[in-house]
Formats: C-alpha cells, sequence, structure tokens
C-alpha cells in the first residue's frame, strides 16, 4: 500500500514553501453550441482547450507565518511565471493570476492563502527566479539524501 506522507512534495511557489489544504485543478475543451430556433438538435463545435488552472488554498503556520505570507505575496505579485510545485504534482512553470490572503482572530500563526495558477506552457523564454532554482536543488538534494540514507 502506498504511504502518501512519504511521496507527497512539500508546497511552494518560486521557493516559497506552504501547505497545501485544497489544490483543485480546472481544464478541458471550448465548445461552442450552436442551438436553432425550432430545432431538436444542437450542433457543438470545438472550439480547443480551454485554459487549465490551479485553484488553490494554501496555508502557512508557526511564528514566523506572518512573514511568510508577506513572502509569498510578493513571490504571487511578481513579474512573469515561477515555479509551482504542489505535493501531487511535479514542478511547473505559473503564473498567480489572484490571490486572497485570510486572517482569523482565533487562528493566531494560521494564515489562509488562496490562489489562482495558470501553468505557463510553452511560454518561450520562461525563466526560473533565484528562489525557484534554489528550491529546484534543494529538493533533489533532499531526495537524494534519503535515498542514500536508506542504504545505510
Amino acid at each position: 500500500m502506498r504511504d502518501w506522507a512519504k511521496t507527497l512534495r512539500r508546497a511552494s511557489f518560486r521557493g516559497v514553501p506552504f501547505w497545501v489544504d485544497m489544490d483543485d485543478h480546472s481544464g478541458g475543451k471550448r465548445l461552442a453550441r450552436h442551438e436553432y430556433a425550432g430545432g431538436r438538435t444542437t450542433y457543438l463545435e470545438e472550439m480547443g482547450l480551454a485554459t487549465p488552472a490551479y485553484d488553490v488554498t494554501a496555508y502557512l503556520l508557526g511564528d514566523l507565518s506572518d512573514a511568510q505570507a508577506r513572502a509569498l505575496e510578493v513571490a504571487c505579485n511578481a513579474a512573469g511565471p515561477g515555479r509551482l510545485v504542489l505535493p501531487m504534482d511535479g514542478g511547473q512553470l505559473a503564473y498567480v493570476e489572484g490571490f486572497r490572503r485570510s486572517r482569523f482572530k482565533d487562528q493566531r500563526g494560521y494564515i489562509a492563502f488562496t490562489f489562482t495558477a495558470i501553468p505557463a506552457g510553452n511560454t518561450p523564454g520562461a525563466i526560473l527566479g533565484l528562489g525557484d532554482v534554489t528550491a529546484a536543488v534543494l529538493d533533489n538534494l533532499t531526495a537524494a539524501g534519503g535515498a542514500f540514507g536508506g542504504w545505510f
């Protein structure tokens, strides 16, 4: 049986880590429905693929959650795409379309962060930032260290 706790990745955007409460992926096809007066059938015309999106409810927790929330906000507002890593998906370049930060008076140290990410796809010239490269390298080093440690 799969050990989910060991296979889930640490979530991050542009190297800023966070925990994920929920992520929702949407996509599909764009369809034009041609309905005619008095008709009993609809002609469907495929218009290509719909733009995929990830709606993510992230959270930050702990004594430094306010600083982490500010770092995540800066990462979301940075120009261009950034590396998005979700627990069950590999890293990919994505744009953050919009975000919302929520704090609750009875949950001090817990900050919810909801955002919509649009995958960059095959955007030519997309450049990873320093935080993205650092996170990718550290993720691989951690994975390699864990595998190496399992040998002994």
